[in-house]
C-alpha cells in the first residue's frame, strides 16, 4: 500500500508517496485530446541498508493506458504504451539489474543501461528497444553527508494521428551528475518544455534518447490512451515519488 511521508530538502521538506510493488494511475485532464505528450517524475529509490548490492528483478514503467481500471500490469489490459527499465513490463525473464554506485561525496545512486519501450494491446504485449539510454536514479542515503537527493525519469510519447496510426517513444533521465544535485520541480518543467535534443538541467545535459521505436496504435479499438500509469514492482526498495507532470507538447 503507497503511503505519503516527508523528506527534508536543501529546497525545503516534501512530500512524497512511497510506492511498493503497486501501480499508480491518474488520469490526464485532456483525456485524449493530444498527438504528443511528455510524462515526467522526479523520484529516488529507497535502500534498507547502504551497500553495493543491485536491484535484482526490478521493473519501473511509466507511459499511457486506457482509465484507471486498465493498468498495464492487469492480464486484461486493453491499451497501454509505456517505458521501462531495467526489465519489461511482464518481466518475464528478469534478467536485469540496476546497478548500484556509490557516487562521491557519499551522493549513491542506481543505473541502467537496460530499458524497453512496450505496447499493450487486448492483452498482448509488444515490445521495441532501438538505441541506447542510461537511467539513473539517486537512492535515499544521506551517508558521508550527502544530502536528499531526486533524480528524473520523462518518457515522451508521439502519435503520428490523433485517433488511430504509429506512436513513437523517446525518454530522458538524470546524468550521473544530476544524482550530486538537488533537482527540483523547476528543474523537471524546465525538461519537460525543452525543444532542444538533449535539455541542459543545472548545466548538465540529460540522458537523451530520440523519438523512434514505432509501434501501431488504434484507440477507436482498444480504448483512449487518457490516463498516466507509473508501476513498480519492488516491495523491499520502494519507489519515492515526490512529483509527476504531464506538458502536452502537440
Amino acid at each position: 500500500m503507497s503511503v505519503i511521508y516527508n523528506r527534508n530538502f536543501a529546497s525545503g521538506n516534501q512530500r512524497y508517496l512511497n510506492i511498493t510493488n503497486e501501480d499508480y494511475l491518474r488520469p490526464i485532464s485532456i483525456g485524449t485530446g493530444w498527438n504528443r505528450i511528455r510524462i515526467g517524475m522526479l523520484y529516488a529509490l529507497g535502500t534498507v541498508s547502504e551497500n553495493a548490492w543491485p536491484i535484482r528483478s526490478a521493473s519501473l514503467q511509466l507511459g499511457v493506458c486506457n482509465g484507471i481500471q486498465n493498468s498495464p500490469l492487469t492480464q486484461n489490459c486493453t491499451h497501454a504504451f509505456g517505458f521501462g527499465t531495467p526489465n519489461e513490463i511482464s518481466n518475464t525473464t528478469a534478467s536485469n539489474v540496476f546497478t548500484y554506485n556509490a557516487g562521491t561525496s557519499g551522493n549513491s545512486y542506481f543505473s541502467s543501461t537496460a530499458y524497453i519501450f512496450w505496447r499493450v494491446a487486448a492483452g498482448t504485449h509488444t515490445t521495441s528497444a532501438t538505441g541506447g539510454l542510461t537511467v539513473t536514479a539517486p537512492s535515499n542515503t544521506t551517508l558521508g553527508g550527502a544530502l536528499a537527493r531526486r533524480g528524473l525519469l520523462i518518457v515522451d510519447i508521439n502519435k503520428s494521428a490523433l485517433v488511430s496510426g504509429n506512436i513513437t517513444q523517446g525518454a530522458m533521465s538524470g546524468a550521473v551528475a544530476h544524482n550530486a544535485l538537488d533537482l527540483t520541480s523547476s528543474d523537471l518543467y524546465s525538461a519537460l518544455e525543452w525543444y532542444a535534443s538533449a535539455p541542459t538541467i543545472q548545466g548538465t545535459a540529460l540522458n537523451f534518447l530520440a523519438l523512434g521505436n514505432s509501434l501501431a496504435f488504434n484507440e477507436s479499438v482498444n480504448g483512449g490512451l487518457d490516463t498516466v500509469c507509473l508501476t513498480w514492482n519492488m516491495y523491499t526498495v520502494p519507489l519515492q515519488l515526490y512529483e509527476l507532470a504531464v506538458y502536452r507538447v502537440g
